[in-house]
């Protein structure tokens, strides 16, 4: 009797361990990353001397951002990095010195380990930056 009992047990015990082996769900749930968000003001610039402020979100978190400053000739005119915060972001500004009147580009992208190259799978944006602007502010 005893035999049948434990026989009876463990065919119960192998049955709830199939029952939960066969019951395991898979999601497979797609990441879709969205772009970073770049503001900048003023949106166009005087001759000289002016400051660009950004406030940017949505790159890597806790990485460095390389920003370019590139004139319609595909020079780069200045350069930089800033550091972004646990949420991918920053708010900072540079000078644009002396600058010649022309449509730059400013280029943002993921540089984790400042080699001066977009991280593999790295986040990019570009924005166009007239100098001066069309309807001097300044």
């Amino acid at each position: 009797m005893i035999i049948y009992d434990l026989l009876l047990l463990l065919s119960l015990v192998s049955l709830t361990i199939s029952f939960f082996i066969y019951d395991i769900k898979v999601e497979i749930v797609p990441i879709v990353a969205e772009s970073p968000i770049v503001k900048i003001f003023p949106d166009c610039g005087a001759l000289s001397n002016h400051k660009i402020f950004f406030e940017v979100t949505g790159f890597s978190p806790n990485g460095n951002v390389h920003w370019e400053f590139i004139d319609s000739k595909a020079n780069i005119d200045s350069y930089g990095y800033f550091e972004t915060d646990e949420f991918g972001g920053f708010e900072e500004y540079i000078i644009a010195e002396v600058t010649k009147p022309d449509i730059y580009i400013l280029r943002f992208f993921d540089d984790k380990n400042n080699n001066f190259l977009k991280d593999f799978n790295g986040s990019e944006v570009i924005i166009n930056y007239q100098i001066p602007c069309a309807n001097p502010i300044f």
